[in-house]
């Protein structure tokens, strides 16, 4: 039932309580959306010819969030905050409808497109030499563990990973979190669940010890932690997804704790080199062709994927479109990496939650609480190595 409560005759004037209440209505499952409900059919029909192009269709997701967004059409102020607070409030407002509109458009290759690179981005010619010279193999500057890692010839079922990460929720101190099971995850998937505080895994998960290891620092060491201090900020938008901002610094930072704890693989970075790459070449090529492209450095099963996400949302395959979102992750890399080189004391004020690089003043200047809890390289070594990983 939507409960829209305006309790002051102006709407143009709220407090911070009252637009939090009505953000949380809002209802935004783009993942969902934007997985093919055709997918199976249509990837049949790819591989059974040398030519077809696929025609994906989507679920229609009702929800209320329209009129949501008008109860907060007139909002010019939240009045109970710091005005930077608001002013962020009111850019998030504006960027959530501009996501239900992405979502709305689903199968719409033009409009679609159109929307997800405002929201986006596609890369700049400096980050598309950069991933291409980390494909050509040039990857000194960086700190990457070739697949000699794979030595580890013993591998960790869901029991076993799940106790192994309730262990560590419980040494880290992180109470309340668990580890459990989710129907509606990738193959071999960890997510972190921020509201129910559970760290979500496929059933059939397996993961060599060195693998284990890595999901530990990017979704807990990174994800959580900055989750779990944004709840304590007093600003519970922190504690989640926000602007679309904070997804570079999100996702940059988890690469970046890879690097740091010496697990960052080189078929790792090339991945989110290659999105770079794929995203900066594809928008005006069909799903074949930039399949075709991408034969050029994996394998079939692994190209039709891969092309998949930067081709996510597009109706028909036949024509130009693109879902740039995956740029965040080789992006989002270099500019933390950069930022945390020039300045290295900002490394733990990113832990004040879910926050991008601009807000890290914010936690300077005391508008924002600093972190309580974030990764220790040697404690976690240390937990590591007791938990026989």
């Amino acid at each position: 039932m939507l409960l829209i409560k305006k309790p002051n005759k102006n709407s143009k004037i709220m407090n911070l309580a009252q637009v939090d209440e009505i953000l949380l209505q809002i209802r935004l499952p783009l993942s969902l959306v934007l997985t093919p409900i055709n997918l199976e059919v249509e990837r049949k029909k790819f591989f059974d010819s040398d030519s077809y192009e696929p025609h994906f269709k989507y679920r229609v997701v009702k929800n209320k969030n329209l009129q949501i967004f008008e109860s907060l059409s007139e909002l010019e102020e939240i009045d109970d905050v710091d005005p930077r607070i608001s002013d962020m409030y009111l850019k998030l407002i504006r960027q959530k409808s501009e996501t239900n509109d992405l979502m709305n458009n689903v199968g719409n290759n033009e409009k679609f497109t159109q929307i997800a690179i405002k929201k986006f981005g596609m890369p700049s010619a400096k980050l598309f030499r950069n991933a291409c010279r980390v494909l050509k193999g040039r990857t000194s500057i960086y700190n990457v563990k070739s697949d000699t890692r794979m030595q580890d010839t013993s591998s960790l079922n869901y029991s076993e990973i799940s106790s192994i990460v309730d262990e560590f929720f419980r040494y880290a101190g992180l109470e309340g979190w668990k580890s459990g099971i989710s129907a509606n995850i990738a193959s071999n998937g960890v997510k972190a669940g921020v509201k129910t505080k559970v760290l979500l895994m496929d059933k059939d998960i397996m993961k060599k010890p060195f693998d284990l290891r890595k999901t530990i620092v990017h979704e807990i060491g990174t994800h959580v932690l900055r989750a779990e201090n944004g709840l304590k900020s007093g600003y519970g938008v922190f504690s989640r997804a926000n602007l679309n901002s904070y997804l570079d610094t999100e996702e940059g930072l988890a690469l970046y704790n890879e690097e740091l704890f010496g697990v960052l693989t080189l078929e790792s970075l090339r991945k989110r080199a290659l999105f770079v790459y794929l995203i900066g070449v594809g928008q005006n090529c069909t799903f074949r062709e930039l399949y075709n492209i991408s034969l050029g450095f994996l394998k079939p099963k692994d190209a039709f994927n891969t092309v998949l996400r930067v081709k996510r949302g597009i109706g028909d395959g036949s024509q130009a479109g693109i879902y740039p979102k995956d740029i965040v992750y080789f992006r989002g890399f270099r500019r933390v990496r950069k930022a945390i080189d020039r300045s290295p004391t900002i490394y733990k004020s990113l832990y004040a939650g879910k926050i991008s690089l601009k807000q890290v003043e914010w936690v300077e200047e005391g508008l924002l609480p600093k972190a309580k809890i974030f990764p220790d390289k040697e404690e976690y070594s240390r937990l590591f190595k007791k938990l026989g990983i």
